[in-house]
């Protein structure tokens, strides 16, 4: 009996260090890829991201790929590409362009509600109240930080005054967009969790979203100058191939496999945290008392959330996919 117990114990340790690991790679990305785009346009950047990631992956893949699959599992392959990096990439990319960081920032954090929502509803996940109370306990941590945080950021004027030329609006239903896309990514990993291993997952995630950025790529490679990317630049990127790309969706997708969607998707809430303390050390942001506040208040909605375990079970059930 303490043997299963223990051997429960582990293996449930090794599914939240999975998580903590995506977090932390998740988190960093944001500051590599703020050096990669002192030398990358954004579509460029994205592809190579993901090239790479793929070029890496694929020996890691066909020497423990166990058998080939049938078209309908490649359809939801990719369906979930779709969802996650493609629409997500490309919603959060240009809804940056008309909406400021803080509102970003804001709408960004429902992702786990959204999550919760759509769990409830396609996957039968139930969350107690417990669970909820840490889901909004993590979002005011990350309003906090999003709002009276970010440098320069007037508190809430800062995310109510739209940016020029009035497209505010359009910045945040775009940002909202990529929230529902990172959403409808976790909806169909968890299915499809049930039938096949988390390498596989990112393999064809991967592999799939890089194809899907190719043709911009080639529309805009002879634009490039390789000769100015700063050596920093090529750093970052080889950084987010390896650990913000390959190895933060394969432990995030070995965690969908494990627990719940909506559990999972608070995790995400923590981001933001590790984003100001990797910003402070590279990039001498100063951190400061509400840094730390809204930190707290992230990890300990993340905690509260994960305590409050619901009955529901996605892996029970099938039919979306």
């Amino acid at each position: 009996m303490k043997t299963v117990s223990l051997s429960r114990a582990l293996a449930r340790t090794g599914v939240y260090g999975a998580l903590f690991a995506a977090l932390l790679f998740w988190g960093s990305s944001f500051v590599a890829t703020k050096i990669v785009l002192q030398s990358f346009a954004p579509l460029d950047f994205i592809f190579l991201r993901f090239a790479g990631a793929s070029l890496l992956f694929l020996p890691i893949y066909l020497r423990r790929r166990a058998r080939d699959m049938e078209l309908r599992t490649h359809l939801a392959l990719l369906l979930l590409a779709l969802f996650e990096p493609c629409l997500y990439f490309l919603f959060e990319t240009y809804g940056l362009q008309y909406t400021t960081a803080s509102s970003a920032s804001i709408i960004i954090a429902a992702a786990p509600v959204v999550v919760a929502c759509m769990a409830r509803f396609f996957l039968k996940e139930r969350l107690t109240r417990t669970a909820w109370g840490g889901v909004v306990l993590s979002i005011i941590g990350v309003f906090i930080l999003a709002v009276f945080a970010r440098p320069g950021a007037d508190g809430l004027n800062a995310v109510l005054k739209p940016t020029p030329g009035g497209r505010g609006l359009l910045g945040n239903i775009l940002i909202f967009l990529a929230v529902v896309s990172a959403s409808g990514y976790m909806m169909v990993a968890r299915k499809l969790s049930s039938r096949l291993s988390p390498l596989a997952i990112t393999f064809y995630q991967i592999v799939y979203g890089g194809v899907f950025f190719l043709p911009f790529f080639l529309f805009r490679v002879r634009a490039i100058d390789w000769a100015a990317v700063r050596p920093d630049a090529f750093a970052a990127l080889g950084f987010l191939i390896l650990f913000s790309t390959v190895s933060a969706f394969l432990a995030y997708n070995h965690a969908l496999s494990k627990i719940d969607a909506s559990r999972t998707a608070v995790f995400l809430n923590g981001i933001p945290v590790v984003t100001v303390v990797v910003a402070r050390v590279i990039l001498k942001e100063r951190v400061g008392i509400i840094h730390l506040l809204g930190g707290l208040l992230v990890v300990a909605g993340v905690v509260i959330s994960n305590m409050g375990r619901g009955r529901g079970n996605g892996k029970k059930l099938s039919g979306m996919i």
